[in-house]
């Protein structure tokens, strides 16, 4: 009775729980690579580079996908158990909350070790994987990036404006630059001719200028200059492309558990305290799955048919709700407010405590008034719209 009860709960489990994560995964990397537009639509991308791409974040992104998926799919299949009446049913025949709990067990011990795995193993050598193929597309599409008669801003701090553009010699007529990457003076670039030399394999791209001016006004408008010149090579790393305010960031999440624990004793301890973070995130953010997964089975067991609605929306609260104080927490920790462990643990802490919470209630058959309160909160809300639903459309009638 026992094996067939667990394997009964396990399939209904894993279907829902695979759907969630198929369709989490699915928002997030479409979201993902809207976010990559501005390089993606200006260069010659091919579906097997978008394949590819969507590949190679996929990792990163599960680990987030993973323990919403956990607390979804496990809070669904219970909730379908309740709504059904077999919770009922399995309870009456003598079987108690707590022996649900190895088949739960098994489920998210799958779901976090899978997580482990990823966060420690995959995600860093994806990472990096992503980066170099986002880099190579960047570098193909530099020749359509070279429009005639706008301001192009794509590399940071830098403004190009081109007049006229043979993109099939590399050639420009009429360039105007504006460079703000030194600290406290702005650089402007005017001039009539300009070659682009750049090689595919190469990291840079050089623009051989022509028969131009550079200005170049510091902040404080003293020691202006203005040089005119015949040559001048503006030679720029196609890496800036790239660049930005989190570069360190990403530095840490392309490295491996040992390289952290090596940059950890290397480093000082402002820097120290990045590092642990990125330590503590690699193992907290797994074990999410199980903690948000323990919420799961009590938060579906306690809403009936009618409430059922209830439950999922609670499940969702609580998803944000952890990832809103891991947010929190970790703002806190950069701040100096909190230590990092404790910032990124905190959610961890607190969903066990609502989870043991829970079951102890499902345990013992205790009222549980929150429960009732969400549920009856979310009936009057609901037949408040229905009522105000059918109320428009009686007016539109009448008018008619």
């Amino acid at each position: 009775m026992g094996l067939t009860l667990y394997r009964y709960l396990l399939k209904e489990q894993f279907l829902p729980l695979s759907i969630c994560l198929l369709g989490l995964s699915f928002v997030l990397v479409t979201g993902r690579l809207l976010q990559l537009t501005r390089y993606l639509f200006t260069s010659s991308v091919t579906a097997l580079d978008l394949v590819e791409l969507m590949a190679l974040a996929m990792p990163k992104l599960l680990t987030y996908t993973l323990p919403m998926a956990t607390l979804m799919g496990v809070l669904l299949a219970f909730v379908r158990l309740n709504s059904d009446n077999e919770l009922i049913a399995l309870r009456t025949a003598g079987i108690s909350f707590n022996q649900f709990f190895p088949a739960v067990f098994i489920i998210l011990l799958l779901t976090t070790s899978l997580s482990l795995f990823n966060s420690f193993t995959i995600v860093p050598a994806s990472n990096k994987s992503f980066e170099i193929k986002l880099k190579s597309l960047g570098r193909a599409s530099l020749p359509l990036l070279l429009r005639e008669g706008v301001f192009i801003d794509a590399i940071p701090d830098l403004v190009f404006f081109f007049r006229n553009v043979d993109a099939s010699n590399l050639t420009i007529e009429g360039i105007l630059v504006q460079d703000q990457r030194e600290p406290k003076v702005r650089m402007t670039i005017v001039a009539e001719h300009a070659r682009i030399m750049y090689q595919k394999n190469s990291s840079q791209i050089a623009f051989k200028i022509s028969s131009g001016i550079i200005t170049r006004v510091p902040d404080n408008l003293q020691d202006a200059q203005a040089v005119s010149f015949r040559t001048y090579d503006l030679v720029l790393s196609l890496d800036e492309l790239f660049a930005s305010s989190a570069e360190d960031s990403k530095d840490r999440t392309q490295m491996t558990f040992r390289e952290i624990l090596q940059k950890i004793q290397q480093t000082g301890p402002e820097q120290e305290a990045r590092y642990v973070m990125e330590l503590h995130q690699r193992i907290a953010l797994p074990l999410g799955c199980f903690m948000l997964g323990l919420v799961a089975p009590p938060l579906g067991a306690l809403f009936r048919q009618k409430g059922r609605m209830t439950g999922v929306t609670l499940g969702i609260g609580i998803f944000l709700a952890y990832y809103v104080v891991l947010s929190a927490g970790t703002g806190m920790s950069k701040n100096g407010i909190l230590p990092p462990s404790l910032a990124v643990w905190m959610p961890n802490l607190l969903v066990l405590c609502v989870a043991s919470y829970l079951w102890r209630k499902l345990q013992h058959e205790s009222p549980f008034p929150l429960a009732a309160w969400a549920s009856s909160t979310w009936n009057r809300l609901s037949l408040t719209g229905w009522k105000s639903l059918r109320s428009r459309g009686a007016s539109r009638e009448r008018k008619s």
